[in-house]
């Protein structure tokens, strides 16, 4: 329970700083177009293994190596939002999220800090902080109240570094039949990500640029999105490692050298290259509950995650409760790399652990889950969950665990409750 009192606290000072800021630079007259809201959920989860330790997403870092069975840690968060009225065409919006990740600072924790401007009904622009538009629940992946599960599927939403992005997107919207369409295109950077490698790798992908196309119904909603961009830095932790791979390329032992060359390519974050291509489906008739989503990814070096994910969700509403069934995937986009040469004394040292990083951040798995939602206020749901991963060898890119089982394919059970509401 420390860590919701550390987590409420911080985050009670962050809102009190944004609300000081705004205070201060918003004029009187929008001060009194102030709107606050926010969300929130209490999580906890238990789990079989005592050698893998879950995560939501690859932000999280386990107090220990692995998981002591359960953890209040995973799931539970609290945001606020803020939103002035700059007249009928404008707005001022900031939102702020305490959750649990490997670094807590203000950058971090502010999840949108927009100017938004509405010129007429059909175009909308936003500058500043904005949400990475690629997914079908890009505008409130935080908010567990919005969603029938404990947490979006992870095989899909857990991998991807990128949550915002600063830079700007603009949105054109169309009315035809009994339709609405929405066009929007955005550019940027993406926020800054630290994700736990070694001491700590500050991801940021840089010169952002996505498209995508939702299209809204009575009961259906279809968006298709693409985007591409370039990771920034190379990983500090990898350092010894590329220098080692950089001399042994350079020795000219024939075939040996050649391979330290390829891998050490294969091991670079810096300047990779990534396209994400996603679809999406939802269907809600008040009555049955239908949602799936896939996506591609491709990139430039065997180092950066991607690969082919997917998941298929039906539930069916029943007066205040919402039973649901859910199936999700991964598979990586390159398969387990061998050694191919003998390096003599460098196997060890040097062949081996190159081989061991490179394979290790491959996402393998399969998710089947079974829950239930219980409405039990306007503003509150509980959920209960239960998940079985099977993960395929060297197929953990998304967990914590022991590395004498990376070779092994492995199962895990996981035991869900949450209380999300929104206020």
């Amino acid at each position: 329970m420390a860590f919701l009192t550390s987590s409420c606290w911080r985050f009670l000072f962050l809102s009190s700083f944004w609300l000081l800021l705004a205070s201060h630079f918003v004029p009187a007259q929008a001060q009194d177009a102030l709107r606050l809201s926010g969300f929130g959920t209490l999580g906890y989860v238990s789990d079989n293994r005592t050698d893998i330790a879950p995560v939501r997403d690859i932000t999280q870092k386990p107090d220990k190596e692995f998981s002591t069975g359960s953890t209040w840690k995973v799931d539970t968060r609290l945001g606020l939002q803020m939103e002035v009225s700059l007249g009928p065409k404008a707005d001022l919006v900031a939102q702020l999220v305490a959750r649990d990740q490997l670094v807590h600072d203000l950058n971090s924790s502010v999840e949108l800090t927009y100017l938004a401007w509405r010129p007429d009904s059909q175009w909308d622009v936003r500058a500043g902080r904005i949400n990475y538009d690629a997914f079908l629940m890009s505008d409130h992946r935080n908010v567990g109240y919005a969603y029938p599960w404990v947490r979006p599927p992870t095989e899909f939403y857990g991998w991807i570094p990128a949550f915002s992005v600063d830079g700007l997107d603009a949105a054109y919207a169309l009315q035809a039949a009994d339709a609405r369409w929405r066009l929007k295109v955005q550019t940027g950077n993406s926020a800054k990500v630290s994700i736990p490698i070694g001491e700590g790798y500050d991801f940021r992908a840089k010169d952002m640029v996505g498209i995508s196309l939702t299209r809204q119904s009575e009961s259906w909603r279809l968006k298709a999105a693409y985007s591409h961009w370039s990771a920034g830095d190379e990983v500090p932790a990898f350092a010894p490692l590329h220098a080692g791979l950089d001399a042994f390329a350079a020795a000219g032992i024939p075939g040996a050298s050649a391979e330290a060359a390829s891998l050490r390519n294969s091991l670079s974050f810096q300047g990779t290259r990534v396209t994400y291509l996603t679809l999406g489906a939802s269907y809600d008739d008040g009555q049955w509950v239908m949602q799936a989503e896939a996506g591609r990814s491709t990139a430039t070096t065997e180092i950066v995650p991607h690969g082919r994910t997917g998941y298929f969700s039906v539930g069916r509403r029943m007066g205040n409760w919402t039973p649901l069934l859910t199936v999700s995937t991964s598979r990586p986009e390159h398969a387990i790399r061998p050694a191919a040469n003998s390096w003599g004394p460098f196997n060890a040292p040097l062949r081996d652990p190159a081989l061991f990083v490179l394979n290790s951040n491959r996402i393998e798995q399969d998710t089947l889950s079974a829950g239930v939602r219980w409405d039990f206020h306007r503003q509150a749901a509980a959920k209960l969950q239960w998940d079985r991963t099977t993960i395929k060898p060297s197929g953990y890119g998304l967990w914590w665990r022991d590395l004498a089982i990376n070779d092994a394919a492995n199962g895990i059970d996981m035991l869900s409750l949450t209380v999300d509401f929104v206020f």
